[in-house]
């Protein structure tokens, strides 16, 4: 224990401006563990300040001057505990991990220390991941480490001067669905962008302002500017440093909207992986341009690579499972080159290292049906949560899609009306309730039926393909059946896995767009 005898006491401090709907729930997670705990109001205007109170905070008030440093720093001068647990107002401990993280302040934390933490962000809509940053928030409390800077705010020049050094923790901090909410991000790009205008007018246009103003202006959808920034940031920051890593995955990004620009977003992979060539979001995001591009071979070394020898920084934004997501990516070429064997391989291989991912286990049950492996798929089917809806109603439409897959449509479709009428309304479910409609001709039915399938995956382009096909009065039979596609479908299935019984089915969100996504956000 760093304090002798006596047991340490932790503070937790956050900073708050109209949090009414988070703040309660943030508070009661840290309870059990605080010593004392500092809200600071930047000028609320909801119940924000009576919630804490309430909570049992202490509650100071400061103007809000665009500073968020000068907010901290005020916070922590009201603080007198040994160890400082910082906090946003939607952020969380789960039970757990607030348990663990006060047994280590007790006993294990060492006062020429800081430590970092993980905080992710949940998954966003149909996106197949969420993301996760390791940030200092346990700090010792000393009057020679405070924040700087106006907008992302950091310790790392405070704490090198004091010679504390930095390690990882292992336990998650939670941030809330509002970080995913399109109107919050673009009120927060516009605070962002006034922030970095008079940092840059104080400090010059410094590398990590530059990523910050390219990613607000990402976030606002000019990214011919956000492209200008990332790149002058490239030009400016230290080679293979954090920075530069970020600007990477930002430019990426301001071309993943254009399929046009294909081209271009390899060639800037490319040279990403040149500077970091084992980073395996990189790889990955290679892996699926490569993808769409039918450039199958070198997709699978691009995943393989990933799988094998793949590294994350954890000071940058990123994937939480990206070895897991390799995996899947990986398989699902495999079975592009017509490889079942060798997907299946792979799929048992991330299932023995991830026993408990649903993601792997339920990719492992698609390919089984594509096989007709119905006795295998059920097996892999009854280690899913035993708590998942409609449970029996599933196992009927994995019957039925297993005889789907070998176009034994009649009763394929009594299993899979059966599962419907009982409830089901798993994309499996109707993915393969609708493809057994189609090739039964009961085009009439069928619509809802595609609808629901869209609500549940709106990214996917094979149930987009059917509805286009639908509304122009081109659906039929044939746009199941194997063979019956153009080579503009084969393309695009490789990005979007697209419709038919032997066509591997694998996340809407391509890989490449996934790997976009995650890059420092806004606060």
């Amino acid at each position: 224990m760093a304090h002798g005898t006596r047991k340490p006491r932790l503070s937790v401090a956050m900073i708050a401006r109209d949090a009414q709907d988070t703040i309660a729930q943030s508070l009661a997670s840290i309870r059990s563990i605080a010593d004392e705990v500092v809200v600071v109001d930047t000028g609320s205007t909801d119940a924000t300040r009576a919630l804490a109170t309430t909570a049992g905070a202490q509650v100071f008030e400061r103007p809000w001057d665009d500073d968020f440093s000068a907010a901290r720093n005020f916070a922590w001068s009201k603080l007198s505990g040994d160890w400082v647990l910082w906090l946003d107002a939607n952020e969380t401990l789960g039970p757990e991990s607030a348990a663990a993280l006060r047994q280590f302040v007790d006993t294990q934390a060492e006062a020429k220390r800081a430590y970092a933490l993980l905080v992710a962000v949940p998954v966003a809509g149909s996106n197949i991941a969420g993301e996760q940053v390791a940030r200092v928030r346990l700090v010792p409390n000393r009057p020679d480490v405070r924040f700087a800077g106006r907008i992302r705010e950091q310790l790392h020049v405070a704490l090198d001067r004091a010679g504390i050094e930095i390690d990882l923790l292992p336990w998650r901090i939670l941030r809330g669905q509002r970080d995913n909410d399109l109107p919050l991000k673009a009120i927060k790009a516009h605070r962002d962008l006034k922030l970095v205008d008079l940092e840059i007018k104080s400090h010059g246009q410094l590398p990590e302002l530059l990523n910050v103003l390219g990613d607000a202006l990402s976030s606002l959808g000019e990214h011919a500017g956000a492209a200008a920034c990332f790149r002058t940031a490239l030009e400016k920051c230290p080679a293979h440093s954090t920075v530069m890593r970020e600007a990477y995955y930002g430019l990426l990004a301001t071309f993943s909207d254009d399929p046009q620009q294909r081209q271009k977003q390899i060639a800037i992979c490319m040279e990403a992986l040149e500077k970091f060539p084992l980073d395996a979001q990189l790889l990955c995001a290679m892996g699926g341009y490569l993808q769409s591009e039918d450039r199958l071979d070198l997709a699978r070394r691009a995943y393989e690579t990933a799988l094998e020898h793949g590294q994350i920084d954890p000071l940058t934004w990123h994937v939480p499972d990206i070895r897991e997501i390799a995996s899947i990516c990986l398989a699902l070429v495999a079975q592009l080159q017509g490889d079942d064997e060798a997907s299946q391989t792979i799929l048992e291989a991330a299932l023995a290292r991830t026993p408990t991912s649903i993601r792997v286990r339920r990719h492992l049950i698609d390919l089984h049906i594509k096989q007709d492996h119905r006795k295998e798929a059920l097996e892999e089917f009854n280690r899913l949560p035993a708590d998942m809806p409609h449970r029996e109603a599933m196992r009927s439409a994995i019957r039925g899609a297993c005889l789907a897959s070998r176009q034994n449509w009649i009763p394929a479709l009594a299993y899979l009306q059966t599962a419907y009428t009982a409830g089901c309304r798993d994309p499996l479910c109707l993915r393969w309730l609708a493809v057994s409609l189609i090739a039964n001709g009961e085009l009439e039915i069928v619509a809802p039926i595609l609808k629901q399938w869209q609500a549940h995956d709106p990214r996917n382009v094979e149930v987009q393909k059917y509805l286009d096909a639908l509304a122009s009065g081109m659906l039929n039979a044939e746009s199941v059946l194997p063979g019956a596609r153009d080579e503009g479908e084969r393309v695009l299935r490789v990005d979007y896995p697209v419709a038919g019984p032997q066509a591997p089915v694998g996340p809407s969100l391509p890989i490449s767009a996934a790997i976009e996504r995650t890059r420092s956000t806004s606060r």
